[in-house]
């Protein structure tokens, strides 16, 4: 019977860490379906903005219009800010695509590994099963249904504390990017109400920092994303609204940042979408730690029949 016991709880993890991998896949292959069109997109958009920059650096007609009207530096630096944002979204959006082809790469192998686990444990667990009608206590049964649920349960609690951390791993990077923004405005009020260069240089090192932190969050809020998709269609559909803009933070938060990365508005503009990112995933987690909660109120209460029964056998 101890054979039996750890043979099937080890095939029932095998079996819901295939199951888990499915979801996964199929919701990879959404983000790389929309990845590689936004990759795609991006990279023609960031080979016009860079041919606008240097058609205006070459003899041109639009080069000698603007140099005659003299703003040729203001309409070069907007060009210039706009090439800049472009390739940063592009190769932001690169990344991505490349960390998802792995990761799809990943569960495929990792499913054919899996692929007989079904079949090995309808059998182990018709020959349990068989034993447990030969010993003819009625109560064995009902063990044999309770260590299942156990079982089930554990996966499942094992799937939650997964996507709650990596929603904690994403929470965390963008606390520390709106830290930073939080700097940057108030280096951009000061630049406002006539700085100095100090100001400048301080505002401009906080929106470097910040742009180094976005790409990590993008990935974070991806991976946070990729965990959900079993939870949510397995456990809690729920889950799925909340999450639905994550794989376009990095576009989102770069717009309005490099729109105008100078003014306050842009700064604040960028904050307040970071910290709608926070609120989603605190929402999201609450609704996980319910779920954990549920799911060990239940295991609690299997193991306390499964003692009662044992007790009394």
């Amino acid at each position: 019977m101890n054979y039996y016991d750890s043979e099937l709880q080890r095939l029932q993890q095998e079996i819901m860490e295939k199951q888990r991998t499915d979801a996964k896949l199929s919701d990879l292959f959404l983000q790389q379906s929309d990845l590689e069109k936004r990759t795609e997109e991006l990279q023609k958009i960031m080979q016009k903005e860079q041919g606008d920059v240097d058609r205006l650096n070459k003899r041109s007609i639009t080069a000698f219009f603007y140099r005659t009207t003299g703003k040729m530096d203001e309409k070069l630096t907007k060009e210039e800010a706009e090439a800049y944002a472009a390739a940063v979204k592009y190769k932001s959006a690169e990344s991505e695509l490349r960390a998802v082809n792995e990761e799809i790469e990943y569960c495929r192998k990792r499913i054919l590994e899996l692929q007989d686990c079904e079949k090995q444990y309808e059998k182990i667990l018709g020959e349990k099963t068989e034993q447990i009608k030969q010993s003819g206590n009625p109560e064995a049964e009902r063990i044999l249904q309770i260590e299942e649920a156990l079982a089930f349960h554990g996966n499942q609690k094992r799937e939650i504390e997964e996507a709650i951390n990596a929603g904690n791993c994403a929470l965390r990077i963008a606390e520390k990017i709106l830290e930073d923004l939080d700097s940057a405005k108030k280096w951009s009020t000061v630049d406002l109400l006539g700085g100095n260069l100090i100001a400048d240089m301080a505002k401009h090192d906080k929106i470097n920092k910040v742009q180094d932190r976005i790409q990590d969050l993008q990935n974070a809020l991806r991976g946070f994303r990729t965990e959900l998709a079993d939870v949510t269609e397995r456990i809690s559909g729920d889950l799925y609204v909340e999450i639905g803009d994550f794989l376009h933070f990095a576009d989102y938060f770069f717009d309005g940042l490099f729109a105008d990365w100078m003014v306050y508005d842009r700064i604040n503009d960028s904050w307040n979408r970071t910290h709608q990112t926070c609120e989603q995933i605190k929402r999201v987690l609450e609704q996980l730690g319910r779920m954990e909660e549920e799911i060990c109120n239940k295991q609690e209460s299997l193991k306390k029949e499964q003692e009662q029964i044992v007790l009394n056998s």
